[in-house]
């Protein structure tokens, strides 16, 4: 299974913010862009290089999400990022967002969550892959107590599931989900 996330960004580019990791005969790559050009140019190099999923950050929507699916030749599922009304409001009034966390459900994943970190003077990624829900919610408990603004949720998540893991947080964080 080839997984990416997106993320969108001031100034920062796959080539200077991006971190690839394998593990059995899955991989996970995240990267983050400046502009919908620049989305579209890497979902379609994703689609090429035989990606099975994208997940785009909240600050793309489903138009966007979309315009990033048709450059990828339809052959990819895009998702993107949403929040519970009150999550947007914590969200909208974070006094900053450059400590942003990313979990994802990794696919047939050993048993230890694998944690991984991007850095710029723009904000800083951190990312847990983890094995089960169990995982997902230590982590974003972790990310929170670690001073993490936000958190964002691969497109296992669906509303429900991100709820447990932002109780898990102790809802200190906005958590945002990319499933349906």
């Amino acid at each position: 299974m080839k997984y990416a996330f997106i993320m969108n960004s001031g100034s920062l580019s796959p080539e200077s913010y991006s971190k690839l990791y394998s593990e059995r005969k899955n991989q996970y790559y995240f990267a983050a862009v400046h502009d919908m050009d620049m989305a579209r140019e890497l979902a379609k190099k994703l689609a090429d290089e035989g990606y099975d999923f994208i997940d785009l950050c909240g600050d793309f929507d489903a138009e966007k999400a979309e315009e990033v699916r048709k450059a990828a030749g339809g052959k990819i599922q895009v998702g993107y990022a949403k929040y519970t009304e009150e999550d947007q409001d914590r969200f909208d009034k974070l006094p900053a967002i450059d400590r942003y966390g990313i979990i994802v459900l990794g696919f047939d994943q050993s048993e230890d969550t694998v944690r991984l970190t991007l850095e710029s003077n723009e904000f800083n990624t951190y990312i847990a892959i983890v094995p089960s829900e169990e995982a997902a919610a230590e982590a974003a408990g972790q990310m929170a107590a670690d001073g993490i603004h936000f958190i964002e949720l691969c497109g296992y998540f669906d509303a429900k599931k991100a709820a447990a893991v932002a109780e898990a947080a102790e809802h200190k964080v906005p958590v945002g989900y990319c499933g349906e």
